[in-house]
């Protein structure tokens, strides 16, 4: 039997004794006070004598019963005091003291009632009215008891419960009180002599009989929701102790001859106290017989220290004090510092917190197991670590894919830029070859032209020489710099007498290998505007960090359409590997195209040759 199963054992013996010895403690008072029928002359009685009773009366009414409730208010007392040192919980302690000061009370009304001599039937009835306070108190507190021993007081439905309790009762409590002017709780006629023996119940107390029973059903419900389960014998138990009293309670307001004679105050009292005492005595209401029973009990390594290092509480859990945790909760205790708990671990009992609390005359040391957590840290720690040095590869493998892509698109612009120029130089050596010798106007006229096609061609170069040099440098081309070479590009064209402005407006930045599938679309339209009669070339460069467009617009007088669809098949060979997008429109004195093309993906692309 393991030793929480033999304290219980021992708990269940001591109440059935504490309960005999109150059995033969009441049948003793009941001779004394005169409850028990009157003895035979000839039999023997331990005492003849009471000044609590009246003379030939041995009824167990209110009047008969006097001692028993005179020594019922005291007992309340007590048991209010027993409960204030044994109840670990403060609120459920309040609230069963707050039962105990009702009954006392509930006690004395009744015997200001019988035992004093009032002539005023409303005092009286007023008097009679005053039962209900506690009646309708106790079940609320009871019920309230049990939810604070659930732990479900805090929970929002809770709270509204109680504040709809409290309004339910003290609204109980004025209906009752108030009867005399509306007579909806007890009807009857106070002018009659016997009107205390003649009422009729009303609708109030059968809705404050209702409340009563919900609430008494609540609190055995609520602590058989909060019991454990070997425990759940008890409740039964309880419950069985109850079910006479319900039953006595019907009797009794049914006005059943049997219980209408009886004492209803006094024993509502008693069973309500004992109900109560017997859930604090089998742990369903949080109880203990001294609060260092509590403090042992609590399933933590905790020890309280007094300033000298002597040991003042200390739980059954508690262990050995390393010297040197020692040491540090008598600076704590010493240092008389409450508000700041001292955190610390020592390689003497590895796997251990321990936590020092400044408390008066001492100090709290509390000794935690962190197994569990050092050994999750111990594997965050080690999974930090693989991350880390994945990590570290992946950035190490990121910058030799970059590296290897800048160098692959180094190679790709200057292969493609080798081609473009190379193409351009040789055809510039064929018309330089073929210039026309002769002094005419014709040949002047010719020659002319194919200067200004060198011309043309030596700029083309030029510009793709600076790109290869920039994707060394400086490999991004922002607003700025692309509006610079554009512009340089228009200047070279009105040179050579062809009208033409250029307009950028980029939100990003452009790769050179974007600028120079641009820059050989914008040359396959001035090699049209070149040989056209009073051209006009318009050029507009947007766009954003993912696509960039640009539009060319010329507008001639006259142009050879040979040229003009070479043009257009240099932009569509222009655009093949780039994976850009062309929209053009063709007529005999014009041309517009708009080029499209993705920016992260240009970079693969270059210029077509010539």
């Amino acid at each position: 039997m393991s030793r929480s199963d033999d304290t219980f054992a021992r708990k269940v013996i001591a109440g059935a004794c504490a309960g005999g010895v109150l059995l033969c403690l009441a049948l003793l008072a009941m001779q004394v006070f005169g409850s028990m029928p009157s003895p035979k002359p000839s039999s023997t009685m331990l005492l003849r004598w009471s000044p609590f009773r009246p003379p030939d009366s041995y009824g167990v009414g209110p009047s008969a019963t006097s001692g028993f409730m005179i020594l019922m208010a005291p007992a309340a007392a007590l048991w209010g005091f027993s409960v204030h040192m044994r109840c670990s919980d403060a609120q459920i302690r309040h609230r069963l003291k707050g039962v105990a000061l009702l009954v006392g009370l509930w006690m004395l009304d009744v015997l200001i009632k019988y035992r004093c001599p009032i002539n005023s039937p409303q005092l009286i009835a007023f008097l009679w009215y005053l039962y209900y306070v506690p009646m309708t108190f106790i079940p609320l507190l009871c019920l309230l008891c049990a939810l604070r021993a659930a732990a479900l007081d805090a929970r929002p439905w809770a709270v509204f419960l109680r504040r709809v309790a409290w309004a339910t009762s003290s609204a109980i409590i004025a209906l009752v009180l108030t009867n005399g002017m509306h007579l909806q709780v007890f009807s009857f006629d106070i002018s009659r002599p016997d009107w205390q023996e003649v009422y009729v119940y009303n609708w109030g107390y059968w809705f404050a009989v209702a409340v009563y029973v919900a609430e008494y059903m609540g609190f055995f419900a609520l602590l058989l929701a909060a019991s454990r389960r070997r425990l759940h014998g008890v409740i039964a138990l309880l419950v069985m102790a109850a079910v006479p009293f319900v039953a006595y309670c019907l009797m009794y307001a049914l006005r059943h001859e049997f219980a209408i004679k009886t004492n209803f105050s006094l024993n509502y009292s008693l069973i309500v106290v004992t109900l109560l005492e017997l859930a604090l005595d089998f742990g369903l209401l949080p109880s203990y017989s001294w609060h260092g029973e509590a403090f042992s009990r609590l399933p933590l390594d905790l020890k309280v220290l007094e300033r000298d290092g002597s040991v003042a509480f200390a739980t059954n859990s508690a262990g050995p004090v390393p010297a040197p945790v020692f040491d540090l909760t008598l600076r704590v205790a010493r240092s008389r510092t409450r508000d700041r708990v001292t955190r610390f671990r020592t390689s003497a009992i590895p796997h251990t917190l321990f936590k020092v609390y400044g408390v008066s005359g001492g100090a709290a040391l509390l000794a935690e197991d962190v197994t569990l957590l050092d050994e999750r840290r111990r594997v965050l720690t080690e999974r930090q670590e693989r991350l880390r040095r994945s990590n570290e590869v992946l950035r190490h493998e990121s910058g030799v894919r970059r590296e290897l892509w800048r160098l692959e698109s180094e190679e790709r612009l200057l292969s493609s830029i080798e081609g473009s120029i190379s193409d351009k130089v040789s055809h510039m050596r064929e018309l330089l070859a073929a210039l026309p010798k002769g002094s005419e106007a014709g040949e002047r006229a010719q020659r002319r032209d194919m200067l200004t096609e060198v011309k043309l061609l030596v700029a083309y170069c030029k510009r793709k020489g600076a790109l290869v040099l920039s994707e060394r440098s400086d490999p991004e081309f922002d607003r700025d710099r692309l509006q610079l070479v554009f512009n340089e590009t228009a200047s070279d064209l009105r040179s050579i007498g062809v009208d033409c402005a250029a307009v950028v407006n980029l939100d990003g930045e452009l790769p050179s290998a974007v600028v120079s599938v641009l820059y050989d679309c914008l040359y396959d339209v001035a090699s049209v505007a070149l040989f056209a009669v009073d051209p006009i070339l318009m050029l507009f460069v947007s766009g954003d960090e993912r696509h960039v467009e640009m539009r060319a617009a010329l507008d001639v007088a006259q142009m050879d359409a040979a040229r003009l669809e070479a043009a257009a098949a240099s932009l569509r060979e222009d655009l093949k590997g780039s994976r850009g997008t062309l929209s053009l429109e063709l007529s005999p004195t014009s041309l517009n195209a708009a080029i499209r093309m993705p920016v992260g993906d240009a970079a693969r692309g270059g210029g077509g040759d010539k």
